[in-house]
C-alpha cells in the first residue's frame, strides 16, 4: 500500500529498499511529487481537536513538506522517502489491553546520539534568547520550548515522522487503530523539548495527568548517566519506564502517567501529542475506554 500523506499524490510506482539498522527486513521506497493543499477548513479532526481546536492549526508545521524532501534522481522532480521497517524485537510492551498494550518502550535508538545531540543544542541556543516556556500546558505545564521555535529540528522531525515514527506506531498499536487507511492518518499536533533540571529552582517532575491526544511519545534526548531518577511514570504499572538516549516510549494519551522526578543532574526529552486525523468518533471511544486503566 502507497502511503499518501496531505498534500502530496504518488507520482510513480514504489521503488527501492530500507532497513531498520541490525534489521534485515527490507522496505518500500515512496516516491511522491507535490500538489498544492485543498483547503480544509471545517474538517472536524480527532479528539484532540474536539477537546483543543488549536490543534487544528497546531499540526500544519508537522506535515512534511517538498523542500523537506531530498532529490533522489539525479535532480529530477522526484523525491523520496524511505520508511523503516520494525518487528516485535524492536521494542517492549507493557498494559495489556483488549488485544493490544497501551505502553512500548523501543529496546534500540530510534534517533542516533548526533540526532539527540543537535536537538538539544538548538533548544539550549533558543532558550538562551527566548526563555524556556513554563505556561504552555495549564494545569500541567513543563518547561520547555515548542518545536516550532526550532526550525533545525522541525524539519528534521516531519522527515523522522513519516520515515521512522509513523510506522512504528502504526505496528504498536495496530490492534487498536481503525481498519483501512486510518493507520496512515496519524498526525502530531504538538512537540516541544522539555527540560527536567534538579539544580538552580528547575522544574524536576511533572505530576500525574492525562494528555488530549489519541497517542504521545517521547524521546529520551541526553544519556541516562547525565541524571538520576527521570522515567515516565504510569498509574498502571505504579512504577516508572525509563529510557536511554534515542530510545522511545509511546502509549495511549489518556492513560495517567507523569514526569518521575530526577534528584540530580539535568534530563532532556522530545514529547509530542499525536491525533488520529478524521476519526473523531473513534478518537472519542478509545480515550473513554483506556482513561481510567
Amino acid at each position: 500500500m502507497l502511503l499518501v500523506l496531505p498534500g502530496w499524490i504518488p507520482d510513480a510506482r514504489p521503488r527501492g529498499v530500507s532497513c531498520f539498522p541490525n534489521n534485515n527486513t527490507p522496505t518500500t521506497t515512496r516516491v511522491f511529487k507535490s500538489i498544492s493543499r485543498t483547503n480544509r477548513k471545517g474538517t472536524a479532526l480527532g479528539v484532540s481537536e474536539l477537546h483543543i481546536p488549536g490543534y487544528r492549526e497546531t499540526k500544519i508545521p508537522f506535515i512534511l513538506k517538498q523542500e523537506d524532501l531530498t532529490s533522489c534522481d539525479n535532480g529530477n522532480v522526484l523525491t523520496c522517502l524511505e520508511e523503516m521497517t520494525f518487528s516485535h524485537n524492536d521494542y517492549e510492551s507493557q498494559i495489556p489491553h483488549e488485544s493490544g498494550h497501551l505502553l512500548h518502550k523501543t529496546t534500540r535508538q530510534i534517533l542516533s546520539p548526533e540526532e539527540c545531540n543537535a536537538i538539544v543544542q538548538e533548544a539550549e541556543s533558543m532558550g538562551s534568547l527566548m526563555g524556556w516556556t513554563t505556561k504552555r500546558h495549564g494545569n500541567y505545564p513543563t518547561t520547555d520550548i515548542p518545536l516550532v521555535e526550532l526550525p533545525d529540528t522541525l524539519k528534521f522531525l516531519r522527515k523522522s515522522l513519516v520515515q521512522r515514527i509513523y510506522p512504528l506506531l502504526r505496528m504498536q498499536f495496530k490492534d487498536y487503530l481503525p481498519p483501512g487507511d486510518a493507520a496512515y492518518k496519524l498526525r502530531v499536533a504538538d512537540g516541544f523539548v522539555v527540560k527536567y533540571d534538579a539544580e538552580g529552582g528547575g522544574q524536576s517532575e511533572l505530576k500525574p495527568h492525562r494528555d488530549g491526544s489519541v497517542l504521545s511519545f517521547n524521546i529520551a534526548l541526553n544519556s541516562a548517566e547525565e541524571f538520576e531518577g527521570g522515567g515516565t511514570w504510569f498509574q498502571s504499572l505504579n512504577d516508572a519506564v525509563k529510557i536511554d538516549q534515542g530510545q522511545m516510549v509511546s502509549h495511549a494519551s489518556g492513560v495517567l502517567h507523569g514526569g518521575h522526578a530526577i534528584t540530580s543532574g539535568k534530563r532532556y526529552i522530545l514529547v509530542a501529542f499525536v491525533i488520529l486525523e478524521g476519526y473523531d468518533s473513534w478518537s472519542m471511544r478509545f480515550y473513554n475506554s483506556v482513561r481510567n486503566l
